[in-house]
């Protein structure tokens, strides 16, 4: 019970380190709103992407919110009606893409190849290619590829394989549509109250409950397994 329960949380938290990955700020970013779609081994998945500026942006997808105002990322849950904020230099630990302010430099940085050049969804872009550490610990690392748009200086496209149960992910903006975004989108809507963790604001199970080398009892972690099947389930739902 305690492996299904960790697959169940740890895919949810590497998806949204994947979904948030599309989202981080390219320099010079022109105003633009797309449709985004990832495909996983697992699944498909469909969402919102604005563009305001190369601080401001906003991804929604499979319940949750995500407004870049760098330096801060608000994460907001649709099903809670809660959002967490965190800081970009907090949110680089776990995501090598977070901080980055221009794409073309953090490609350099991190050794991504120019492989070549390709129009996508009308737009001329520009091939990267190369490995990105998702670990610094253990050193593991994903081989990712990027089709960056020389106008928009976004990635339209992205390719990367990582650890199971995700596999195989292909994430693609479509029906792009370029010009000033409304100003509201970039804002916690009203309603929504501050959550002190993560793991509060989308409702998930408070491990933390437990002290060290404590067991939860079989009633408590089968409340906790409901508990998130539930959480996915009203996600999937948005």
């Amino acid at each position: 019970m305690i492996g299904k329960i960790a697959v169940v949380l740890s895919f949810t938290m590497l998806f949204f380190a994947v979904s948030f990955f599309i989202s981080a700020p390219a320099a010079h970013a022109e105003a633009f709103s797309a449709d985004m779609v990832t495909e996983m081994d697992t699944g498909s998945v469909s969402g919102k992407l604005y563009v305001k500026s190369n601080q401001v942006n906003r991804n929604e997808m499979m319940g949750m919110i995500t407004i870049m105002n760098h330096p801060h990322v608000y994460q907001v849950f649709t099903s809670t009606k809660k959002y967490h904020v965190t800081d970009v230099a907090e949110l680089e630990k776990d995501n090598p893409m977070a901080g980055a302010v221009d794409f073309e430099v953090w490609a350099k940085e991190n050794n991504m190849k120019k492989t070549g050049t390709e129009t996508v969804e009308g737009f001329a872009c520009d091939i990267y290619e190369g490995a990105i550490t998702l670990d610094k610990e253990t050193g593991q690392t994903t081989p990712m590829k990027f089709w960056l748009s020389e106008k928009l200086q976004y990635p339209i496209k992205t390719q990367s394989v990582m650890p199971p149960p995700v596999g195989r992910v292909t994430t693609h903006l479509k029906n792009i549509k370029t010009g000033v975004q409304p100003a509201h989108l970039f804002a916690v809507p009203d309603g929504y109250t501050e959550a002190a963790s993560m793991e509060q604001a989308m409702g998930m199970p408070d491990m933390g409950q437990f002290s060290e080398g404590q067991m939860p009892t079989a009633e408590q972690m089968d409340g906790m397994m409901k508990q998130v099947q539930e959480m996915m389930k009203n996600m999937q739902q948005e």
